[in-house]
């Protein structure tokens, strides 16, 4: 299963350090931040990469020129309105997933022990998912955090930053299948977030959760939060 990785955005909240340098390759225990993301889906045994890049798009190339040294084959897809929010990054995708039925998908900037990789590719079941955490012990800004209402059935039923009613977070990780394209392109050419398209998707497809409470993860948004990776990431399996 191919994992494509969301690498385009401006990175506003850690700016100015992001003015000259893009997220991705913010430093991180002396590795860019997105290596520790991509070493993780390489122990897991996933090797092919569709990496979608926009704001300095060719210095992230540059500075990942080392990562055929992971054994991995990367695609690189441009994303020339990466302003437009990460539902069109990827879109911008779809072209490369024409032959697959279904795909991982992860934000560049969320950091996983490995084990929770490992655990959405052991219950995946032909139907897509969506990594959640009941009870997330590292994140920094809980009210950031997408979240999700699940039914008791195990499926999504709500998704949003601004839900009233929810029961876990948003972990970004998840296996998508080219449905949810269709509904993205409802909103072509306007801002649009993942989430949000996912919300108007779920009243059509089944979109499972995938418990991994307890598990290690990070979303790093802010210096703050980049701060807190540099404590805690060298414990992570």
């Amino acid at each position: 299963m191919k994992a494509v990785i969301l690498a385009a955005g401006r990175g506003e909240r850690l700016s100015p350090q992001t003015d000259e340098i893009p997220k991705p390759l913010l430093p991180l225990r002396g590795k860019p931040l997105i290596t520790h993301l991509l070493s993780g889906f390489v122990r897991a045994g996933v090797t092919e990469f569709i990496i979608v890049i926009g704001y300095l798009g060719d210095v992230v190339r540059r500075g990942l020129s080392s990562l055929k040294d992971l054994g991995i084959d990367v695609k690189w897809v441009v994303n020339p309105n990466y302003l437009l929010g990460n539902a069109y990054s990827l879109l911008c995708a779809e072209r490369s997933l024409l032959k697959d039925d279904f795909f991982l998908l992860s934000m560049s900037d969320h950091l996983y022990e490995g084990s929770i990789i490992n655990k959405i590719l052991k219950d995946f079941d032909e139907e897509p998912l969506i990594s959640v955490d009941r009870n997330p012990r590292y994140l920094l800004d809980l009210g950031e955090a997408t979240k999700v209402k699940i039914c008791d059935e195990g499926y999504v039923r709500d998704i949003g930053k601004e839900i009233p009613d929810w029961d876990a977070v948003d972990m970004g990780l998840f296996i998508l299948d080219r449905s949810l394209f269709r509904v993205i392109r409802r909103f072509e050419g306007m801002p649009a977030t993942l989430s949000h398209c996912m919300k108007n998707w779920i009243g059509e497809a089944r979109l499972r959760a995938c418990d991994s409470t307890g598990r290690a993860w990070l979303d790093v948004d802010t210096t703050e939060d980049l701060k807190h990776a540099e404590m805690i990431l060298e414990s992570w399996a």
